[in-house]
């Protein structure tokens, strides 16, 4: 009998294991999922078993519909991003009414258009984004997509940045590297779009509207991966270990983190250091049991650290630039060390090329181009994280990498690096 064939395995993998997610739901009395405007929002997966099963799908459909469609078809590109970028400027999510539909001629309108780009636009988005639907012709309305842009605000933040923001930066990435031929975070494509050399973080500087919206689109992030809760359950035993001590959170924004931590670690104190757009009004989100134990404080890391602690926290910062300026931020949180201080670093942490599942070094790979387009940043393995340390300063130790992101997240892979300051 011959060997079945690689397709034929991944639709019995995908049939398979796509009755076991489809199990689990029925006994746990779940909704099965749907891109109605009225389908739930997320699986709410808590087995492992279940899981497990719902990421082989995925990883399964990926490789056959690449196998089935061929190398001529995975050659074109299929993002066409314009779409998103309109739907996010002209803020189309809140023109469309919730629970019913809106001509195509009544939309181009409210937006200003021309009703044959509305159209076409609206259509593209709806067969490769699952946004908006058509329910009769000439007529628009709601997905469950789509209708999460309008009930979840930050989704909306978050759509802007990457729809919007950094859509219209890729497209000059590689016309910014032959330009340029550095990796300075002001030579990068909106260099050559705004006949500007300013980086991402100069710019907030400048447009405190900009660094608000931003803050938020990272808030969106953050709380899609729940990675906080992650930072505290990984290595409780490090911050535990903290007793009554203190952790500024560098680079904090509105102090996520902070809250998080400290509610489950009624020893410890926080400080949040930002710019002060990234956390305007951020007081007001500190639950009240908790104010006395988090203060936030305009702090600039390019610039030497003014507040003394046991521990210095920096989440996310460091893959948003390259190696020299991460090295400047380092070296200036030495002049207030003391022998034993901690540096606790939450970033990426990349596993060797092809040890990851495909899914997972895809979502990895893009944040990846995502960091050099932006500014030159990077998604560091451990390996590069040692070097980095070590060029910053020998007397910094490694005591432990820990990875945060499990391999079902397609997101970044993030881990947890603590560092000793040995003075």
């Amino acid at each position: 009998m011959a060997a079945p064939t690689t397709i034929s395995r991944l639709a019995e993998s995908i049939f398979s294991n796509t009755k076991i997610v489809d199990s689990y739901l029925k006994a746990n009395d779940l909704p099965s999922p749907s891109f109605d405007a009225d389908g739930p929002t997320n699986l709410e997966i808590d087995a492992e078993s279940a899981e497990n099963a719902r990421v082989k799908v995925l990883e399964s459909t990926l490789e056959l519909f690449d196998l089935l469609q061929g190398p001529a078809a995975i050659l074109r590109p299929v993002a066409y991003g314009t779409s998103l970028q309109a739907i996010s400027r002209w803020d189309i999510p809140n023109k469309v009414p919730l629970d019913k539909e809106i001509s195509f001629t009544e939309l181009a309108h409210l937006c200003d258009v021309h009703e044959t780009d509305i159209r076409r636009i609206l259509r593209y988005a709806m067969v490769y984004h699952r946004l908006f639907c058509e329910p009769r012709p000439g007529f628009v309305a709601h997905s469950l997509a789509s209708k999460r842009l309008v009930q979840e605000p930050s989704m909306a933040d978050g759509l802007w940045l990457l729809g919007d923001h950094v859509f219209g930066t890729a497209a000059r990435t590689v016309d910014a590297l032959e330009k340029f031929k550095d990796q300075e975070p002001s030579h990068t494509a909106m260099a050559i779009l705004k006949g500007k050399e300013q980086s991402g973080y100069d710019a907030m500087k400048e447009d405190p509207q900009f660094a608000r919206r931003f803050a938020k689109a990272m808030m969106s992030f953050a709380n899609r991966s729940e990675s906080a809760p992650r930072v505290s359950l990984v290595y409780p035993e490090l911050w535990a270990s903290l007793g009554k001590g203190t952790v500024v959170d560098v680079g904090g924004s509105r102090g996520a983190d902070a809250i998080h931590l400290a509610s489950k670690y009624p020893d410890l104190n926080f400080i949040v250091q930002d710019l002060p757009p990234m956390m305007a009004g951020a007081e007001a989100a500190v639950p009240a049991e908790l104010k006395g134990r988090i203060r936030f404080m305009p702090y600039d890391f390019f610039t030497p650290q003014t507040q003394a602690a046991d521990a210095y926290m920096i989440k996310q910062c460091f893959h948003n630039w390259p190696d020299h300026y991460c090295v400047r931020i380092i070296r200036n949180q030495i002049p207030l060390m003391k022998p034993g201080c901690r540096l606790i670093v939450i970033d990426s942490l990349v596993p060797e090329p092809g040890t990851m599942s495909l899914m997972a070094e895809r979502m990895v790979r893009a944040f990846d181009m995502l960091m050099l387009t932006q500014g030159h940043g990077r998604e560091r393995e451990g390996a590069e994280w040692i070097e980095l340390f070590k060029q910053a300063d020998p007397r910094f130790k490694i005591r432990a990498m820990k990875p945060i992101s499990k391999a079902a997240d397609f997101g970044p892979a993030t881990g947890l690096i603590e560092v000793i300051w040995q003075g």
